[in-house]
C-alpha cells in the first residue's frame, strides 16, 4: 500500500511535529509533504526524510500567516492521485488535501484552525479593531469557516488529541474521532526526575512566546506575589513579555534541551496558564517530577489529576492563579509520583494506539 503523509508546515519542533515524527517512523518510505520547509529548524533527522513542498511558495514561509487565504487552494493542489493511503496531522488546512478516488484519509487533528473559530481574540485582537481592516478580516473568516467545514468531508477517519479537541470537532464539523493522546518522550524528562534539587524557589513557564499561551498572566502573577519565574521558550511576543516582567521574572531564551530539563525537573511547580488542546510541555514537566499548575479548561483536563499531579486554577485571571499559588505546597507531591502519573502518555504507546487504528480502518 502506498502511504502519503501530509503536515502543515515544517518551521519549527513543537508538539505537532513530535506526533508527525512518530508517524513517519512507523512508515519510514512514505514522502511527507508540507507547505513550508526550513531545515535550520528541526532535529538533523527531518534531513534525511523524503520532505515535498512548493518552492516557489516557501521563500514566503515567515509569512504564512498572512498568505492563510491562499493557503486551500494550495492545499487542494498538492497530488496524492498516486497514493492509496493519505495521514494528515493539522492544525490549520492541510485536513483538506484531496486524495485520490480510492484512497482513504486519516487525519490526526491537532485542533480546528484556531484564527477562525474560537480563539481569533487571542490571534487577531489588534487588528480587529481597526474598522476596515476588521471588516475584511471578517469576510476572510466567513470563507475559511466554510471551506474549512466543507473540507472535512474528505476525512474518513478523525483522530483527536484530547477530549477538549474531539468536542471541537464534534461542534465545528459535526464529526465524531477517536482519541489518542500524542507522544512524549517520557523517558527523556523522567532521568531528570530526583537529580535536580527542588529548590522551591522558582516557578517555570515554557513554550512558545504567542498570545494564547498567556505567558502575560503568568507574570502578572508573580510579579504582584514577588515570587520568582523562569520563563523559557522563544516567540514573537518577547518584547511585549520583557515589558510587563518585573524584578523576580527571568527569561531564559532558547535553553538547550538539557537545559530545559534541568529547569522543569528543579520547578517549585510547572505553570499552564493558557487554553491549549493538548499541552506536552506540561506532561513533559511531570515526567520531570514536577506537579502543574493549570488553567482548568483545554487540554489540561486530560491529564491533571488534582492532588496527585498538580492543582487547577478556575477564572483565567490573575488573582485565580494567584490563589493558587498561594495556597500551593511542593511538600504535597513526591516527585516519582507525579512522574508515574504519565505513563499512558508515552512514544511506544502512541504509535501502538496509531499502528492499531490504521489496520482497524484500512488494513494496513
Amino acid at each position: 500500500m502506498r502511504v502519503a503523509i501530509v503536515h502543515d508546515w515544517l518551521v519549527s519542533y513543537r508538539g505537532g511535529e513530535k506526533v508527525l515524527d512518530c508517524i513517519s517512523r512507523l512508515f519510514p518510505s512514505a514522502p511527507i509533504y508540507t507547505l513550508f520547509y526550513d531545515p535550520q529548524s528541526l532535529p538533523a533527522h527531518f534531513q534525511k526524510k523524503d520532505i515535498r513542498f512548493p518552492k516557489f511558495l516557501n521563500r514566503f514561509r515567515r509569512l504564512r500567516k498572512l498568505l492563510l487565504p491562499i493557503l486551500p487552494s494550495v492545499v487542494e493542489s498538492i497530488d496524492l492521485k498516486d497514493y492509496d493511503l493519505v495521514l494528515s496531522t493539522s492544525s490549520c488546512v492541510v485536513k483538506g488535501v484531496i486524495p485520490g478516488g480510492k484512497a482513504k484519509h486519516i487525519c490526526y487533528i491537532h485542533s480546528p484552525m484556531r484564527y477562525i473559530w474560537d480563539q481569533r481574540k487571542e490571534y487577531l485582537g489588534s487588528w480587529m479593531r481597526v474598522p476596515l481592516v476588521s471588516k475584511v478580516i471578517r469576510c476572510l473568516i466567513l470563507r475559511l469557516r466554510a471551506w474549512d467545514i466543507l473540507s472535512s468531508r474528505r476525512v474518513d477517519y478523525f483522530i483527536a488529541n484530547s477530549s477538549f479537541v474531539q468536542n471541537r470537532v464534534r461542534k465545528y464539523y459535526k464529526r465524531e474521532s477517536e482519541l489518542i493522546y500524542p507522544p512524549v518522550d517520557i523517558a527523556a524528562f523522567r532521568s531528570r526526575c530526583g537529580t535536580v534539587g527542588k529548590g522551591g524557589n522558582y516557578f517555570l513557564v515554557a513554550g512558545a512566546f504567542v498570545a494564547y499561551k498567556r505567558f502575560d498572566l503568568a507574570i502578572d502573577a508573580c510579579n504582584r506575589l514577588k515570587v520568582n519565574l523562569v520563563v523559557a521558550g522563544a516567540g514573537p511576543k518577547e518584547a511585549a513579555l520583557r515589558k510587563i516582567a518585573g524584578p523576580t521574572v527571568q527569561f531564559m531564551i532558547r535553553p538547550a534541551d538539557e537545559k530545559l530539563r534541568d529547569l522543569m525537573a528543579g520547578a517549585k511547580a510547572f505553570l499552564f496558564p493558557g487554553v491549549e488542546d493538548f499541552g506536552i510541555i506540561a506532561v513533559e514537566a511531570m515526567a520531570a517530577g514536577t506537579p502543574v499548575i493549570a488553567f482548568e479548561k483545554g487540554g489540561a483536563c486530560d491529564f491533571i489529576v488534582p492532588g496527585q499531579n498538580g492543582i487547577f486554577f478556575k477564572k483565567q485571571k490573575a488573582e485565580s492563579l494567584m490563589a493558587a499559588l498561594q495556597s500551593f505546597s511542593t511538600a504535597s507531591f513526591d516527585p516519582k509520583g507525579v512522574s508515574r502519573t504519565v505513563e499512558k502518555f508515552s512514544e511506544a504507546r502512541f504509535m501502538d494506539q496509531f499502528r492499531d487504528l490504521v489496520t482497524r480502518t484500512v488494513g494496513v
